[in-house]
């Protein structure tokens, strides 16, 4: 196979494959998605709800999250995880994590995501 060819054809392997192809490195949920939250409850159990924005162009599906309970002080006293199935592109999905009990603050990390063809809404 000629060179040129063969840079084709990765060329448009890489295409066909879309947002799988992008790697997550640590910054990148800040560089992809917005986050806003607040302590809430729902039938007297504590948790913390709010909003994923998704500000690119793909899909992002089983979204992962990391929710940090924090004493005044902004220590962790304890974490929990929560999941967030999926985010349109371009699109804002509410999420809400149960934690253990409530706490002066939370802190609210996308710890991973998938990237899915079809940004559809």
């Amino acid at each position: 196979m000629k060179p040129r060819t063969l840079a084709l054809a990765l060329l448009l392997c890489l295409a066909a494959s879309g947002g799988a192809a992008l790697a997550q490195t640590p910054g990148d949920a800040d560089r992809f998605f917005g986050l806003e939250w607040t302590g809430g409850e729902r039938r007297g159990r504590s948790n913390v709800n709010g909003y994923v924005v998704n500000n690119y162009r793909v899909r992002a599906a089983n979204m992962r999250l990391l929710v940090e309970s924090l004493d005044a002080s902004g220590k962790a006293i304890d974490t929990t995880s929560g999941f967030v199935a999926d985010v349109p592109a371009g699109g804002r999905v509410y999420f809400e994590t149960p934690v253990k009990r409530k706490a002066a603050r939370y802190r609210v990390t996308i710890t991973g995501w998938d990237w899915r063809d079809g940004g559809g809404q």
